[in-house]
């Protein structure tokens, strides 16, 4: 599976593995989480495993097609990298060695005059829930003063 960490448009629910690098979906490496479009961003594994001479970019409307996010190659000789994507239904397409490339292994889709691009529906990320002080089960209480 190329891009994983959500649910594809095939309905699976790849787990994100050995990803070496996290970039905001700006392209800036550990940009800035607290703007209004990227607080509920999540992270989405890119992978490339069909080879390369160079060097493997990802990009896609995620970022308004305008920023390359380079892949680092992994041990195995595929190419990964993580990207912090907001919710929705993304389309996107690999540059290898120069050359735009649809991964034929991740989902396809037509864009709206024709051009075939990898997609990807990224779906909200759970919020972690907070138990009340109070009912935080590792909290112990001090010994009270009467009891001394």
């Amino acid at each position: 599976m190329g891009a994983t960490g959500s649910k594809d448009k095939l309905g699976g629910s790849p787990s994100m593995t050995g990803m070496s690098s996290n970039v905001i979906a700006g392209g800036m490496p550990g940009g800035d989480l607290q703007s209004p479009e990227l607080k509920c961003a999540v992270p989405i594994a890119f992978r490339w495993h069909h080879g390369a001479q160079r060097e493997v970019y990802v990009v896609g409307s995620f970022s308004n097609w305008q920023t390359k996010i380079r892949l680092t190659r992994e041990d195995d000789g595929s190419y990964g990298t993580v990207v912090q994507i907001v919710p929705g239904i993304h389309q996107y397409k690999f540059i290898v060695d120069g050359e735009w490339r649809c991964a034929q292994d991740q989902p396809r889709c037509l864009d709206s005059v024709g051009n075939e691009n990898n997609c990807i529906e990224v779906e909200e990320a759970e919020a972690a829930e907070e138990a009340p002080i109070d009912q935080d089960p590792t909290r112990e209480e001090p010994p009270s003063p009467r009891n001394t």
